[in-house]
C-alpha cells in the first residue's frame, strides 16, 4: 500500500501523478494507469490515531503532512498528544488493558522494552523496511533503536544525541572578552572542552552585560532544561557521562556483573553537584525550564551556554525565533576533567571525552491490535519516508533531528535551509562525532527503562530544591533501581541490559 499512497486517481492528469512520484521513494515504481482502478483510496473510511507528545515537535509534522497522506488515501488521521511526563503512562495504560486506543506511536526508542518485548507492537514486514532505503540510515539508528531481539517493531524517524551549543561571538580566542578570560583562568577562551572549562565560562559570563540583537543586558551563564516531570534528566545524565563512562567498558548505569546500580558512585554524585552549579548559573527560572523552553531562550540571546538536542542548530538560524543566527557555535559535549573507575574504587586523573546518546531518538511503530493496521502500517510509512524526514531535519521546531548518511553529507540542504557554510559544517561535524565516538554512553534500553528514569527524575529534582544532598538523592535512586529490578527479574534484566550495551564476557 505504501507505492500506492502517492498515487491521485485515475482521472487526474497524468503530468500531476508524475510530478507527485517524483517525490516517491527511490525505487518504487508508478503502477500502470489500468492498476489504479477502485484502489486508488484504498483506506476510504478509516481512521487511524496517532499518538506523541504534547506541542509542535515530533506532532506537528503529523498535523502538517496527515492531509497529503488523507487526500491520497481516503483515509483519516487523528492526532492524540499528551505531556511527555503522562505519554508512557497513556499508551503502557492503553496496551496492558487491551484498548485499541492508539495505532501509531511515536514515541523515544528507550521504551522498547515495555512496548517491543511483550509483543504490543506490529512487526514491520521487511518490505517496507526496504522501501525506505535502510543502507542511508546510520546504523546506530537503524540497527540498535527500532527492533527487539530479531525483529524491528519500529521505523526509525528521529535521531537524538545530545550536544554542546555556545554564543560563539563571545565564546572564541579574538572575544573581546579573551584577554580578561586569560588572565583570570590561565587559558585562552574558547569551546569549552571539559566540564570544568564549561563552568569557568559560564560564571565568567553570568550576569555579565553584553551585545545581543543590538541590545546591551545581563546575559546567564547557562541555558539547561532542569523541570521535573519533563525530559531534564537526560541532560543531568550528559553531565554524568563523561565523569562515569570508563574507556573499553559499556556499562555505566549499572555493573554488566549484575545489574548493581552505578547511579550513587562518585561520578554521577560530582555530575549532580554540577547540575546544582547550573541552577546558579542560569535564569532565576531554569528550575522551570523544559527542553521546550531552552530552546526559545537560548536562541533569543538569554544565555551563553545551551546543552540540548540538535533541534538547536535550525532554530538558531531561524531569524523568527532566532538574535544569534550565525552565532552559534556547536559542539561534543564536554568531557569530565578526570572518570570513576567503578572497578577499581578510584579516580583516573584524565580527561575523559563521553557524548550521550541521549534518547536515542523518536521512532514510530504501529499497535499490534490496531483494527486498522494495514492504514497504520501504511502512515508510518509515509511518515518515514526519506524524502520527508530530510526535510523535517532541516526544518526549526519539527523536533526531527538526523538519522540518515544523506541528512550529515549533504551540505547544500543545510545551506538553502538558511546556515551558512561554516555554521553548517559545525554543526554536522559535531553530531558526526558524537555518534560516532568509541567512548559514547548508550541510553538505557531495557523493560521499566522509564520506571528507572522516573525515579531519577524524582530525586535531583529533590536536589536542586535542597531538600536532600545528592549524595542521598543518589543513594534513594539505586535503592529504588534494586526494587525495580528484583521486581522485573535480575537475569532478565542483566540479559536485556548486556544485549542493549553489547556487553560480552
Amino acid at each position: 500500500m505504501f507505492r500506492r499512497q502517492f498515487w491521485l486517481p485515475m482521472l487526474l492528469l497524468l503530468t500531476i501523478s508524475a510530478l507527485i512520484w517524483g517525490c516517491a521513494a527511490p525505487g518504487v515504481q508508478p503502477p500502470a494507469v489500468g492498476e489504479v482502478g477502485v484502489e486508488a483510496k484504498p483506506f476510504a473510511g478509516q481512521k487511524v490515531v496517532v499518538v506523541t507528545q504534547t506541542g509542535r515537535s515530533i506532532g506537528g509534522p503529523v498535523e502538517d503532512h496527515a492531509p497529503e497522506w488523507e487526500a491520497l488515501t481516503g483515509g483519516t488521521v487523528e492526532l492524540q498528544q499528551f505531556a511527555f511526563g503522562e505519554l508512557f503512562e497513556k499508551i503502557i495504560t492503553a496496551f496492558e488493558t487491551g484498548a485499541a486506543a492508539y495505532d501509531v506511536l511515536i514515541f523515544p526508542a528507550n521504551w522498547a522494552g515495555d512496548f517491543m518485548a511483550p509483543g504490543y507492537l506490529e512487526p514491520i514486514p521487511q518490505e517496507m523496511l526496504d522501501r525506505l532505503e535502510p543502507d542511508d540510515i546510520i546504523p546506530l539508528y537503524r540497527e540498535r533503536i527500532t527492533a527487539w531481539g530479531d525483529t524491528v517493531y519500529a521505523l526509525p524517524y528521529d535521531g537524538d544525541a545530545h550536544m554542546l551549543y555556545y554564543r560563539k561571538d563571545l565564546v572564541n580566542p579574538e572575544s573581546p572578552y579573551a584577554a580578561e578570560f586569560q588572565e583570570r583562568y590561565g587559558y585562552p577562551l574558547d569551546e569549552p572542552k571539559t566540564w570544568s572549562e564549561y563552568y569557568n565560562i559560564a560564571e565568567f559570563f553570568h550576569g555579565r552585560e553584553v551585545e545581543t540583537g543590538g541590545e546591551v543586558a545581563p546575559i546567564a551563564g547557562v541555558a539547561e532544561a532542569q523541570r521535573r516531570n519533563a525530559q531534564s534528566y537526560w541532560v543531568f545524565i550528559s553531565h554524568a557521562a563523561g565523569y562515569g563512562k570508563v574507556p573499553g567498558d559499556p556499562c555505566f548505569f549499572f555493573t554488566c556483573d549484575d545489574m548493581t546500580p552505578l547511579v550513587n558512585s562518585p561520578a554521577w554524585v560530582q555530575a549532580l553537584n554540577d547540575y546544582i552549579r547550573s541552577r546558579d548559573l542560569g535564569p532565576a527560572e531554569q528550575l522551570q525550564w523544559d527542553v521546550a523552553d531552552t530552546r526559545v531562550h537560548f536562541p533569543a540571546g538569554a544565555a551563553v551556554l545551551n546543552i540540548d538536542w540538535g533541534d538547536v542548530g535550525p532554530i538558531s538560524y531561524n531569524p523568527d525565533a532566532s538574535v544569534i543566527v550565525g552565532k552559534t557555535g556547536f559542539g561534543v559535549l564536554p568531557g569530565g576533567d578526570r572518570y570513576w573507575d567503578y572497578k577499581r574504587g578510584e579516580w583516573v586523573e584524565e580527561v575523559n571525552v563521553a557524548p550521550f546518546i541521549a534518547f536515542g531518538g523518536w521512532i514510530i511503530g504501529v499497535s499490534a491490535n490496531s483494527q486498522v493496521k494495514e492504514a497504520a502500517l501504511d502512515f508510518a510509512a509515509f511518515m518515514a519516508r526519506p524524502e520527508l524526514v530530510k526535510q523535517l531535519a532541516v526544518t526549526p521546531d519539527t523536533g526531527i533531528n538526523p538519522s540518515r548518511y544523506s541528512q550529515l553529507e549533504d551540505i547544500d540542504l543545510w545551506l538553502n535551509a538558511g546556515f551558512d557554510r561554516e555554521g553548517a559544517e559545525d554543526y554536522l561535524a559535531a553530531i558526526r562525532e558524537t555518534i560516532a565516538h568509541p567512548n559514547a554512553v548508550l541510553d538505557l534500553r531495557i523493560r521499566g527503562s522509564a520506571e528507572y528514569m522516573n525515579v531519577l527524575d524524582t530525586e535531583i529534582s529533590r536536589a536542586l530544591a535542597n531538600e536532600i544532598t545528592p549524595q542521598e538523592a543518589l543513594d534513594n535512586v539505586a535503592a529504588a533501581w534494586q526494587e525495580i529490578t528484583d521486581r522485573l527479574g535480575r537475569e532478565e534484566q542483566l540479559r536485556q541490559y548486556r544485549n542493549a550495551v553489547g556487553y560480552t564476557e
